[in-house]
This record gives C-alpha cells, structure tokens and sequence, in this order.
C-alpha cells in the first residue's frame, strides 16, 4: 500500500481565498434577503462555479473552486476518483458555517478556494469534480444526501453551541473558576464512535463527530491558555462572556442558514 505522506490535509491547506481575473459586478450584492431565499433555486446540472487542478510543492494536488453565482458560496464538496488500487475515492466537504475543511469564510463572487486533496505518493493523480455546493441565499447544487450531510452537519453544531451556551451562561451566573468551566467542557463532548458498515456512513459519522466537539474544544483550549497567564476570577469571567457572544453569533448563523430548507432536486427550480 502507498503512503498518504505527502497528502494535503484540507483542515490545513484551505485557508486562502484567491482573487482571480474574473470581471466583478459593478456593485457587490450584500447580504441576502427574504425574498432572495424564497426565490433560492437548484442548479440539477452544473453549478455556477469551476473547479480547476493545480499543484503544490512536491507536485501534491490541489483543487481551485470558483464561485460564479452572485451570492457567496458557503460550502461545497469535492469528490476524487483514484487512478491507482492503492486510492481510495474520498468525499471531501467544506463547510464555512462549521469550519469543516478548511473552509473559513464564504467565498464571494468572483473569488475561488484554493485546498489540498488526498493522494498517495507515487501514485497517479486522482480526478476530482465538484459534486455539491450551497449558496448563503439558499440556493443548491448536488444530490440530497450530500446536501443532508451538510445540514445535518449544521444542525448538530447549532444544537451543540445550544448546549454550550447554556453552560457559559450558568459559569457566569455562578462565577466559576476555570476548573470549573474545564470540567463541564467535557461533558460537551460527544459519545465515542462506533463501527460504521460502509465507508460513506463513516465519513459522515465522522463529520457530525467533529462538529459536535467544536464548542467543547474551543472552550477548554481557551481556558487552558488564558489561566498560564492569569488565573483571576475577573480574567476568567471576561473570557467567558467572549466565548459566549461568539457562540451565539455562530449559532445564529447557522440557525439562519438552517430556517428555510435546501431546495431539493425533486423540486422545480424557480425561475
């Protein structure tokens, strides 16, 4: 069997949006608006977006995705067909509401995603196509089950962040210490995984697993790192009531991207 030592872990490399020679509409759309989601539509044939190969250092692959809609584009998945039996077919999601992928901020018309794909050293290049992608005014492109994935995905870290919220604000009600908040961070954490029957089930078990984590981890790192410096209860209050706001904000995001259902691709797209 290959190695994957030269693979490009997306969570690392797609951090960049990418200006590109694409001519801009004179005046950028702002943020969508309630008739813009009612009217979101399904793209059943080809997104409005490309997907161009380049490479990296070492000749490792990458994928550049482009967003040509007029509205940003707030996730996407890429899938790879290997040219080697020693690959296998990977289903690659990005995710800028829930940071899954590297994927850290909606890519606006006109911009493009530049991330790293998996690949065996030595073997042929895989192929790679975009198979789904969701715009912030609602609109879609792919099959339902990918685009459930996504929302499933969102759904669970918006029920997560519920959860989170709800621990922070009885921190502060109560002035925890940061053993305190250390120690009901962990009960954020979700269950162990078990064994999967297929492969895709896996990585969609696997997805919904780290998402659901996000809140515990980003509370226990933060804590961990602010009382090495200072472990007074005013510093401790003040970083909960910063992690508060942030997860509210999250959380709105995501229940706002969540409020109207994705079109589906048994739907007649709008006009």
């Amino acid at each position: 069997m290959g190695t994957l030592r030269h693979s490009v872990p997306p969570a690392v490399a797609g951090t960049v949006l990418l200006f590109c020679l694409v001519q801009l509409p004179a005046q950028i759309p702002g943020e969508p608006t309630d008739l813009d989601r009612r009217f979101a539509r399904h793209f059943p044939e080809r997104a409005p977006a490309q997907l161009e190969f380049a490479e990296a250092a070492e000749h490792r692959p990458l994928v550049i995705i482009t967003n040509s809609y007029q509205f940003s584009m707030t996730a996407y998945v890429v899938q790879t067909e290997p040219k080697s039996a020693d690959d296998n077919s990977q289903t690659l999601i990005h995710d800028a509401l829930t940071r899954i992928g590297g994927l850290f901020a909606p890519i606006p018309n006109g911009l493009s995603h530049k991330i790293g794909i998996p690949h065996v050293e030595g073997a042929p290049m895989p192929d790679a196509k975009l198979v789904a992608a969701v715009w912030e005014d609602g609109s879609t492109f792919g099959s339902d089950e990918l685009l459930a994935r996504i929302s499933n995905s969102r759904k669970a870290l918006a029920e997560s962040y519920d959860r989170a919220i709800a621990i922070l604000r009885n921190g502060l009600d109560k002035n925890w210490t940061a053993e305190e908040y250390l120690t009901a961070a962990l009960q954020l954490k979700p269950p162990t995984l078990s064994r999967m029957a297929t492969v895709e089930e896996a990585q969609a078990v696997s997805q919904k697993f780290i998402v659901q984590g996000i809140p515990s981890r980003t509370i226990t790192d933060n804590i961990q790192h602010a009382v090495q410096q200072d472990r007074s209860p005013a510093r401790v209050a003040k970083l909960a009531q910063i992690l508060l706001r942030q997860f509210e904000e999250s959380r709105d995001s995501l229940r706002k991207a969540l409020s109207g259902p994705f079109p589906s691709t048994d739907q007649p797209m709008n006009k």
